[in-house]
């Protein structure tokens, strides 16, 4: 009988990447039998958005690591790096996170009335690997007198016997994760979830030498995307705040989508918070994305400003800050960090610049991009030294947007053209090298209402699917708008009336022409829940 299924394993190294077919398996909080080395539990999990979810009562009988806390009020894990056996990419990354990281949290869920853990996520700490399949989590500790091995790129088949020819030969699945038990001289005795003894010729694995048992956590350097000459990008956040929304659909249009999940908590010694999801992150492998991870300071914290400068300021802040920003980054899988600090005051541009000069020597040798966004070029905004953070990261994504915000006095449009012009320029004259720049493009349009003396009354941000909706119910007609190059309306609304110029394809187009006239990197999108299905494919035909 044929054996053609792929397992959903851990991401311990390049070598044991994420393999999972995903897609068989229904995304529901229908419970799942949880078997551990072949015996029931008696206890349900749960497959969810890309994740193995088991119940956190299981932690202490089944899943034991002394560094590992459940915190049932709080609803989260609590994981003390200090006490583990951690290996990253090279020693002085190991030494940055076991000596100032301290104690990192990981987010647990109620399902169904039971409090669960994401194995995806805690696989390491635990020493156990699992199989996905039909109503069934198979889980196996590690095994130090068995080695872990992955099959090749190719698909290749294993036999019960060396002796004999037999039908119960199977195939193993490109990427497939085994246990080798012995050897010949020429062949691999292994096992596989089940217990199954299978040999298969030496060629056709790669084993891996380390022992996973007696290690908590391993992160090696992944393999940093560098971008082509010719070739274009597009990044799309995705907001976050305390759950991780889906992972978006395949698409062409997007290349890379930029969560906002961990930011500094104000006050809080270094400490961050943790919003991510590893089902998301491998989703978005899965689908042809890569992820990266958007930090911040917290803006919208009171008191963010003020904390920002004492971290810039304080090495022991700075340091724990940084740890968890990279072991986060390293346990969720992502392939970069892009940092979002802003109500930075214009005094601490050198802080910021030293913080980012601190931060890319991690991202470097973990294999991890860097970018950072800043505001447009302007006389107030200039706390972002775009010289100098151009040294130390591979992207800078000029915000060229909200030229006029909910705080203006007067409406105009969120992103006008000539706004973006001399965004671009800007960034440019500042000495941004073009092939590390990308431009900011709204997902949003605001609409302004205004009262008859021209007074504002109210300025909603709409997403550009609600604005779609709006044109449709009111039978409207856009006008174009040669200087802003863009489409604008006009309707009675409550309180008076509402002008708008809109952001939609239109916009989009005419703004990704400056791409390629200015020949920069590409563009960034805040942020991808407001756009439309549709609004990808206009990315997707001007950049790629």
């Amino acid at each position: 009988m044929g054996k053609r299924r792929k397992l959903i394993i851990f991401a311990i190294c390049m070598l044991l990447s994420l393999i999972c077919a995903q897609a068989v398996f229904a995304d529901t909080d229908t419970p799942y039998r949880i078997y551990y080395d072949g015996k029931n539990t008696g206890n349900s999990g749960f497959y969810i958005k890309g994740n193995i979810y088991l119940p956190a009562s299981m932690i202490g009988s089944y899943f034991n690591n002394p560094a590992v806390s459940v915190d049932t009020a709080n609803k989260k894990l609590s994981l003390d790096l200090s006490r583990m056996n951690i290996m990253m990419a090279d020693s002085e990354t190991t030494a940055l996170v076991k000596n100032h990281a301290g104690t990192v949290y990981i987010p647990l869920k109620e399902i169904n009335g039971t409090l669960c853990f994401s194995l995806n996520t805690m696989e390491q700490f635990f020493n156990t690997s699992y199989n996905l399949s039909e109503n069934i989590i198979k889980l196996k500790a590690y095994d130090q007198s068995a080695k872990i091995a992955k099959v090749g790129k190719n698909a290749v088949s294993a036999s019960p016997s060396l002796f004999s020819d037999s039908d119960e030969t199977i195939t193993l699945a490109s990427g497939e994760q085994v246990f080798v038990n012995g050897e010949t001289d020429n062949f691999y005795k292994i096992s596989d979830f089940d217990g199954n003894i299978y040999y298969v010729s030496k060629q056709d694995i790669t084993v891996e030498d380390l022992d996973l048992s007696t290690i908590d956590f391993y992160a090696p350097r992944k393999n940093k995307f560098k971008q082509n000459a010719n070739e274009k990008i597009n990044v799309a956040w995705q907001y976050v705040y305390e759950v991780t929304p889906d992972a978006p659909a395949k698409t062409s249009g997007i290349d890379i989508i930029a969560p906002t999940w961990f930011r500094l908590i104000v006050e809080g010694g270094g400490t961050v918070t943790n919003s991510a999801d590893r089902g998301y992150t491998d989703l978005c492998h899965e689908r042809g994305f890569m992820v990266w991870a958007t930090i911040t300071n917290n803006m919208s914290e009171k008191g963010s400003t003020n904390f920002t400068t004492k971290m810039f300021s304080d090495n022991s802040i700075q340091k724990k800050a940084i740890a968890q920003y990279i072991f986060y980054s390293c346990l969720y899988d992502v392939d970069g960090i892009n940092i979002d600090f802003e109500d930075v005051r214009d005094a601490d541009a050198k802080g910021l610049t030293a913080f980012t000069k601190e931060l890319r020597n991690y991202t470097e040798r973990q294999g991890l991009n860097l970018s950072i966004d800043t505001l447009v070029p302007k006389p107030w905004t200039v706390e972002y030294d775009r010289d100098a953070l151009s040294d130390y990261v591979d992207y800078i994504a000029v915000m060229s947007y909200d030229e006029h915000y909910a705080g203006s006095t007067i409406p105009g449009s969120v992103s006008s053209l000539p706004f973006v012009i001399e965004a671009i320029e800007g960034c440019l004259d500042e000495g941004v090298p073009k092939e590390k720049l990308l431009m900011g493009v709204p997902m949003y349009t605001r609409v302004w209402v205004v009262d008859g003396s021209g007074k504002i009354v109210s300025n909603s941000a709409v997403t550009m699917t609600r604005m779609n909706e709006i044109l449709r119910e009111k039978n409207l007609s856009p006008t174009y708008l040669k200087t802003e190059m863009q489409n604008y309306v006009e309707y009675p609304a409550s309180g008076g009336t509402a002008r708008v110029w809109i952001e939609d394809q239109t916009s989009i187009t005419n703004r990704l022409a400056l791409v390629n006239k200015y020949n920069i990197a590409g563009s960034a999108c805040w942020q991808f829940a407001q756009g439309t299905d549709e609004i990808w494919t206009v990315f997707d035909r001007y950049l790629h």
